[in-house]
């Protein structure tokens, strides 16, 4: 009776410590290589489904929908920073790339954008995603 018990109390314990990477997951994070394009600009990813990002500006989700809440830095010439809510529909085992694309050097507006996105080689592996595409 004691072992059983104690069995419970293990595999309770080992569901409550899951992590973001024991099942399929998503990335969302910001890429640092600088564009050609003066209109892109790099972001801050400040809360993903209104949950504050803390880790080194990515986000390590489920695959789904998400709203992600993205901040551009003043830049010169202006005071504040601006923010804006992109929708994304991440799909299992994909790294995204967020950015910002100014309307005009001129002005805060801008539109939050996917830069680019890529495979996550070892959540592919491990959960065998790559054939699932």
């Amino acid at each position: 009776m004691k072992r059983l018990i104690l069995a419970t109390s293990i595999l309770a314990a080992t569901a409550a410590l899951a992590g973001p990477y024991d099942e399929p997951y998503s990335i969302i994070t910001v890429d640092r290589a600088p564009s050609a394009d003066p209109l892109l600009r790099r972001v801050i990813v400040n809360r993903v489904d209104d949950v504050t990002v803390m880790s080194d500006n990515k986000a390590v989700v489920p695959p789904g929908s998400h709203k992600v809440t993205l901040d551009l830095p003043p830049r010169k010439g202006f005071n504040l920073a601006t923010q804006y809510d992109l929708a994304l529909e991440t799909r299992p085992c994909m790294r995204y790339y967020v950015a910002a694309k100014l309307d005009s050097t001129t002005t805060q507006t801008w539109t939050p954008v996917v830069r680019s996105e890529e495979p996550i080689g070892e959540c592919e592996k491990k959960f065998l995603v790559a054939k699932a595409r």
